[in-house]
């Protein structure tokens, strides 16, 4: 397989997110979620992708270590919160495409997100990246856990979009454990993952999730984010 069709196939494989090749929006494992950055708030993002299995931060292939560097930001205005971020796969191997999100979303009731937004707008090596993908998301808080749910859209890459989520406190730290559930290869078969957050301090952020797909072997990703309010 063509380097550049390889990156292509495992874009298409998940949506993002989540995971999922594109710039990451706010979310759980490999699906965005109706969340979206605080207001005048910067998250710094590097995390990697390794194991025997594809997915879609495997810019170098399966069992082939990726790091991937990027960022996201929030604003918001009266009753619309807006995100966008960049990032892009690099020093591993070849560098790029750099990828672009963006969502804007609403509170339409108490304990609901709503949102619209595109990822995987490629802004280099055009050729190399896949199309992007554009999606909506619902949430809601019902106490004992958040569900998600929703849909995206993108050539040979459509997916349904589920997941769940539930925040402890632990030693007076944030631990959020999550599941989610999208479809790959434009709808063949799904791919469940399974993740942790964990608020190190106040300004880190801990990830990890593991993808386990119907098709094929697992991989995992390991994230740091480091979160700045301005």
């Amino acid at each position: 397989m063509q380097p550049h069709r390889h990156l292509r196939s495992i874009t298409l494989a998940a949506f993002a997110v989540v995971s999922s090749a594109f710039a990451t929006p706010t979310g759980l494992n490999n699906i965005p979620t109706a969340d979206t950055v605080p207001h005048r708030t910067v998250a710094i993002q590097a995390f990697s992708s390794f194991g025997p299995g594809a997915n879609q931060f495997a810019a170098n292939g399966p069992d082939e270590h990726s790091f991937w560097m990027g960022f996201k930001t929030g604003l918001q205005f009266d009753f619309l919160n807006l995100e966008w971020g960049m990032d892009s796969p690099m020093i591993t191997h070849e560098s790029g495409p750099l990828f672009f999100q963006t969502k804007a979303g609403i509170e339409p009731w108490e304990g609901g997100k709503l949102v619209l937004g595109v990822a995987g707008i490629a802004l280099t090596d055009i050729n190399r990246a896949g199309d992007p993908f554009t999606y909506a998301m619902l949430s809601h808080d019902f106490g004992l856990l958040r569900t998600h749910t929703g849909y995206g859209v993108q050539t040979n890459g459509n997916s349904f979009l589920f997941g769940i989520d539930k925040t402890f406190q632990v030693f007076d730290r944030s631990v959020n454990i999550n599941a989610d559930l999208v479809q790959a290869a434009d709808e063949s078969f799904w791919l469940p993952a399974i993740g942790w957050k964990y608020d190190l301090h106040k300004n880190i952020v801990l990830e990890w999730w593991t993808n386990f797909p119907e098709q094929g072997k697992s991989s995992h990703i390991a994230k740091i984010n480091f979160v700045f309010k301005f």
